[in-house]
């Protein structure tokens, strides 16, 4: 049971962390070359059918991660939580990943959707003046940026158990 529930868990884990980055990485840079309106459309779209999704992910992800530290693996009391190194690097990697959903659910996902769905930042663009839609998109890349930091420290973290 506990090797099916791991395998859940990493499959889980490469969905969430991939596909964030993926969309990030490979999709946001390649609608780069589409006029701004079909850029504008294909990323609200892809965002708010991916956001339930990516959200599901991690949200399983870090139900797995209890299960397979506590009622399948060695945490069973408050002691080997607080006392071993297990039971740190566990307890980091949960309140990690769980920021990491959290960030994810109510900056990320928030900020992102506010930037698509500000019309005159896209007016703007479309009539030459594309710095404010520039910065905006660069302050949304800093503030996902968390996201993937904590994807690797928790790749770190799990490589470390």
């Amino acid at each position: 049971m506990r090797e099916i529930i791991l395998l859940i868990h990493i499959l889980l884990a490469i969905v969430w962390a991939g596909g964030i980055m993926f969309i990030g990485w490979g999709v946001y840079p390649a609608s780069m070359s589409l006029s701004l309106t079909i850029q504008r459309k294909l990323l609200t779209s892809l965002m708010k059918w991916a956001h339930h999704f990516l959200t599901l992910a991690g949200f399983f992800v870090i139900v797995t991660g209890i299960l397979l530290g506590t009622i399948l693996g060695p945490i069973r009391t408050w002691d080997i939580l607080w006392d071993t190194a297990y039971g740190n690097t566990w307890l980091a990697a949960l309140l990690i990943g769980t920021f990491t959903l959290v960030w994810g659910i109510i900056v990320g996902y928030r900020e992102m959707m506010m930037i698509f769905t500000d019309d005159f930042l896209w007016r703007e663009a479309e009539d030459g003046n594309k710095k404010p839609l520039t910065r905006e998109l660069i302050r949304l890349a800093a503030l996902e940026s968390v996201e993937v930091i904590c994807f690797i420290i928790l790749i770190y973290l799990m490589i470390s158990l």
